[in-house]
């Protein structure tokens, strides 16, 4: 009689144990990857936020006649590449450095070249000379968005 042994082991090979691990770590990677695009994207549209909310203070400064002056939003000075600066008088140029509030970019964005590098609010009235668009440039995503404002002070977004 010959006896024939029956293995009865249970477990995975290590074949299976490598697919499900190269598995595992395809879907992470995928997710990973989408979760950074997203959170680009908020950081993106956060930064979009702080700009439309620091030209409404400029505006409303300017409605207020606070310093009996006008206010305006520099974007990106030369003193202040990788900030935004509310500031109070005729131009940023020509502003006294005392009355300037510097506000530190978080997201790496750029202004298109038709954009201006600066928005003046006429003091009570809040009207201002540009009447246009704002386009903001996120290059690592390649997308862009806008702030539109009038003549009338009017910001939208």
């Amino acid at each position: 009689m010959a006896s024939h042994k029956i293995s009865t082991a249970k477990g995975f090979t290590l074949i299976e144990m490598l697919i499900v691990i190269g598995l595992l770590t395809a879907v992470g990677s995928l997710s990973l990857f989408i979760d950074l695009n997203s959170y680009r994207g908020d950081a993106f549209r956060a930064e979009k936020n702080t700009i439309v909310t620091l030209l409404e203070k400029a505006r409303a400064d300017a409605l207020n006649n606070i310093n009996q002056d006008p206010h305006g939003l520099a974007l990106f000075p030369a003193d202040h590449p990788q900030s935004y600066v509310l500031f109070s008088g005729a131009s940023y140029a020509a502003s006294d450095p005392a009355t300037r509030e510097v506000f530190n970019a978080s997201y790496a964005i750029t202004l298109a070249s038709t954009s201006p590098s600066e928005i003046v609010f006429a003091q009570l009235s809040a009207n201002t000379a540009y009447d246009g668009v704002i386009t903001l440039v996120d290059a690592v995503r390649s997308m862009e968005s806008t702030i539109t404002i009038n003549r009338e002070g009017m910001v939208s977004w």
